[in-house]
């Protein structure tokens, strides 16, 4: 799988992602089971405690420009080693709270830790696949699923044998790992010696000869500096605010993001709204989790066997999501309900990698602009599903009807795949190009 790094580490890399997908992503998507200990702990309300997570995905989405700054300055492994600490120290610490202010404290804690050690995660998977990039990312990525899977059951087998606080004591010494899958991501010498190659001259090809989208003035326009454009190098985000492209995709990410964390969230209501049972309903998250781990898994094989582009599958899993979400409100049944959720979660498994590979693929491999790029994505993203999950509350506080919360979603859906669409077709330009070049070049 490895293009740069013939002596295989960048296999041992992406185990190492997957491991950190599996504890961060798993763990944080579990923790609602824990609830109505800390209300019944602490003497407030389920709904105040359950903000205690909320401000997870905020938080970290809020600080992943930062973490992605510090990446580009110092490099992955040191930060990734870093976050890790503060992960795992934060989870210890919240053992230990005698109240719901500090175990907010704890929290905000953890979201910087996750931030910092998943940022890297993603990131250094650049600097050892350029043309499997896709395949290694969604091999990573099946972290997520998995964890949803097995971090549950043993989060509730803690909980109920040694309560939710010694639960959380062995949950921090469990994410120790963090700082063993840190250790592994070590820089690729051989990316870095030839970065000076990469950067000589006024160039338009990037190191693995394709060529820059935020550099080809035939596809994005003008290009000279502008104040927005100071502001972002102040920041270390150069050429992103004035590449066009790169705002049609972190746009459609944040509106793809409200869509489908709002649709997501409100199922197992919607179901049991229907008249579904109970445990019945539980299971269609299941499914959401089994089609999720086939979506990450078989695109990424299309694509590396080239059945697929990365333009194509995206667009394709936008439009297939529009949809899955305008018709979870017409289906009452149940088995048409879990067929759909498994299809929901293909498609899920599709966009949430690819959200992170997308923008690398407009900047290019610059790495200066990778990093910054990946960094403003994920905190769109984030920002996205905090909206996406407020907006389908007023929605039905003030409706009192599913039907209207998911149409109002798919229709932000469909939104999103208009906003992408001039991107998608400039990339599927781009993707034709390529291929006609390798085929001149076999021939």
């Amino acid at each position: 799988m490895g293009d740069t790094d013939k002596g295989g580490w960048g296999y041992v890399v992406v185990a190492g992602s997957h491991l950190v997908q599996i504890l961060l992503m798993g763990t944080a998507g579990s923790l609602s089971i824990v609830f109505s200990e800390w209300a019944y702990d602490f003497n407030t309300s389920i709904g105040s405690a359950s903000m205690v997570l909320g401000i997870v995905p905020i938080i970290a989405g809020l600080f992943s420009p930062v973490a992605a700054a510090l990446i580009g300055r110092f490099g992955c492994r040191p930060i990734a080693i870093i976050g890790g600490t503060i992960a795992v120290s934060a989870i210890i610490l919240s053992s230990y709270v005698q109240s719901l202010e500090h175990l907010y404290y704890s929290f905000v804690m953890l979201s910087i830790g996750i931030s910092m050690s998943y940022a890297p995660s993603i990131l250094i998977l650049g600097e050892y696949f350029k043309k499997r990039i896709v395949l290694a990312n969604a091999i990573s990525c099946v972290g997520i699923a998995t964890g949803q899977l097995i971090i549950p059951p043993f989060l509730s087998f803690l909980f109920s044998t040694y309560g939710w606080r010694g639960g959380f004591f062995i949950l921090g010494a469990v994410s120790m790992h963090l700082l063993v899958s840190a250790a592994i991501f070590r820089p690729n010498r051989r990316q870095y010696k030839n970065r000076e190659h990469v950067f000589k001259g006024n160039q338009n090809l990037a190191d693995d000869g394709s060529q820059h989208l935020a550099d080809d003035s035939r596809n994005f326009g003008d290009t000279k500096p502008s104040i927005c454009a100071k502001l972002g190098n102040a920041f270390g985000i150069p050429a992103l605010c004035i590449n066009p492209h790169f705002i049609l995709t972190i746009l459609t990410i944040f509106i793809l993001s409200m869509a489908l964390f709002g649709a997501n969230t409100f199922l197992i209501p919607r179901a049991e709204n229907a008249g579904i049972q109970k445990d019945k309903s539980a299971l269609l998250m299941s499914c959401f989790g089994i089609g999720g781990m086939a979506g990450r898994i078989g695109y990424g094989i299309l694509i590396d066997r080239r059945y697929l582009t990365m333009a194509s599958s995206f667009m394709m899993a936008i439009v297939m999501s529009s949809i899955e979400i305008f018709l979870v409100p017409i289906l009452d049944n149940y088995a048409f309900l879990v067929c759909l959720s498994l299809l929901f979660g293909i498609s899920s498994g599709i966009i949430s990698p690819l959200s992170m590979v997308i923008p690398r693929e407009v900047v290019g491999s610059t790495p200066d602009l990778v990093t910054p790029a990946i960094g403003l994505s994920m905190l769109t993203a984030t920002g996205g599903q905090s909206i996406g999950v407020l907006l389908s509350a007023i929605i039905y506080n003030t409706t009192g009807r599913y039907t209207t919360v998911y149409y109002v979603l798919g229709g932000l859906a469909t939104l999103s795949a208009l906003a992408f669409f001039p991107t998608y077709v400039t990339l599927r330009r781009r993707e034709m190009e390529e291929t006609q070049y390798e085929k001149a070049d076999n021939n």
